[in-house]
């Protein structure tokens, strides 16, 4: 039982002394002491921790003290206080995990990065792009998932705002019924074929940062700002933007479903 006891939490001598108190019933430090075999001193310090925890009590027989162990339920009972806690300390934690996280992303030389999880991902990225003071947007996406994700307004709404900050955007996106055939103002748009390439998700480059945004299943956002990884990803943008696989919609006809992207 000894390591048993240990393993919930008790040091060597508290599992000695509550085992020899356990066994005494009713008995003086000096009798404890002996049982467990740990010296008088320590055994009355250890007896006082111990009846703290709950694990023993005193009893007043006329002018002395003794001490008792408490039923052995008590152990159980603390561990069960002890998850407890536990369970309220991971509470608090996390409510401050996302905070730790910052300060841990803010470190000299290492990227920046916030994470983001629902349906308010697409406003939080759209919304720092508007807050940044980018010149130009850079953005990969396919246009059949956004528009399951994101409604028509929050795009339209956006559209209009990075309109109205001059902010200019170039794109490449898929769609099942091909290009769109409007242009739009500040941008230009040019359309990848779904086969043989496949694209499930949103990314939006600019400044220094890269917003990433999926568009299937658990809807998850990462906005990334280093000027490396930005530097890459719009690099890797541009070679894409050169190949000559990539149409522009025709400003000759009429428009087909939504204005734009993202």
């Amino acid at each position: 039982m000894l390591n048993e006891l240990k393993n919930i939490g008790l040091s060597e001598k508290e599992a000695k002394i509550y085992l020899g108190a356990l066994e005494l019933g009713k008995a003086s430090i000096q009798d404890i002491a002996k049982k467990s075999g740990v010296n008088r001193t320590t055994t009355y310090v250890i007896i006082v921790a111990l009846e703290k925890q709950g694990l023993v009590k005193t009893l007043r027989v006329g002018k002395r003290n003794y001490f008792a162990a408490e039923s052995p339920d008590s152990i159980l009972e603390i561990v069960r206080r002890e998850k407890r806690e536990a369970e309220a300390k991971e509470s608090e934690l996390k409510k401050i995990i996302p905070e730790l996280k910052t300060l841990f992303n803010i470190a000299p030389g290492r990227p920046k990065i916030r994470f983001y999880e629902g349906p308010e991902v697409y406003k939080k990225i759209t919304s720092d792009i508007l807050e940044s003071d980018a010149t130009e947007i850079l953005e990969i996406y396919n246009a059949d998932l956004i528009t399951g994700v994101f409604s028509k307004d929050e795009i339209k709404e956006y559209s209009k705002k990075r309109v109205e900050k001059g902010i200019h955007w170039r794109t490449i996106y898929t769609r099942r019924e091909g290009p769109f055939r409007n242009p739009l103002d500040l941008a230009e748009e040019r359309f990848l074929a779904q086969s043989p390439f496949s694209i499930s998700g949103d990314i939006m480059i600019y400044g220094n940062r890269v917003g990433i945004t999926s568009l299937k299943g658990t809807i998850i956002g990462v906005i990334i700002e280093s000027e490396e990884i930005s530097e890459t990803m719009r690099t890797l943008f541009n070679i894409a933007w050169q190949n000559k696989i990539l149409s522009s919609p025709d400003p000759h006809n009429e428009e087909l479903g939504i204005e734009e992207g993202g």
